[in-house]
């Protein structure tokens, strides 16, 4: 592969997973077992990665974003949990900084599990979002992590804007059905 200083040539491939791929699985009210998901992301990528396992599934996770672009922070929240990832909360956002806290079940799981759980795979997720929606060069890293939660801060770098970016078209999140409790009958006034 011949590799280039220009984004738009190394990511501006069609994404393999499109709409139709995550509609088809985040819409299927049958959950994945999240064993499956565990034994692949916390035992077979770090025996097989060993010392670059972070810096690769930070990377992974930018390719994700890329994949599966969002169009804002509520779709991303969403996907966070569709992805069993947890709760994303926006914590605070300046021109420069995102920052976010990611707490749930999943977080509470792994961190419970796992002596150093990592999270580098949202974290870089989270980074490319940012690139996604600003076109500029965007990191993220974890500023504070304990068992029930972590904080992410994404930095945007705006003296580094990308020549030729054209962002991809937002995945249409599907929202979950919220179940109405029926009405009582209105009192007839006559």
């Amino acid at each position: 592969m011949k590799w280039s200083n220009d984004y738009d040539l190394l990511y501006g491939k069609d994404p393999i997973m499109t709409n139709a791929f995550y509609s088809q699985f985040a819409g299927n009210a049958v959950k994945s077992s999240v064993l499956s998901v565990e034994v692949l992301r916390d035992a077979l990528i770090p025996n097989l990665l060993g010392d670059e396992s972070s810096g690769i599934l930070y990377w992974a996770g930018k390719d994700l974003a890329r994949q599966f672009p969002v169009g804002s922070t509520e779709d991303l929240v969403t996907f966070f949990e569709q992805a069993g990832w947890g709760h994303l909360v926006l914590i605070k956002a300046t021109e420069d900084l995102v920052t976010y806290e990611l707490t749930g079940e999943p977080v509470a799981r792994r961190s419970a599990a796992i002596k150093k759980p990592d999270f580098m795979l949202e974290t870089g997720f989270l980074a490319e979002q940012a690139v996604q929606r600003t076109s500029c060069i965007s990191e993220a890293k974890i500023t504070f992590q304990n068992r029930m939660r972590l904080r992410i801060v994404v930095t945007i770098d705006h003296q580094q804007p990308i020549s030729n970016y054209d962002p991809a078209t937002p995945i249409e999140i599907i929202k979950p059905r919220v179940e109405e409790e029926p009405s009582a009958p209105a009192d007839d006034a006559n």
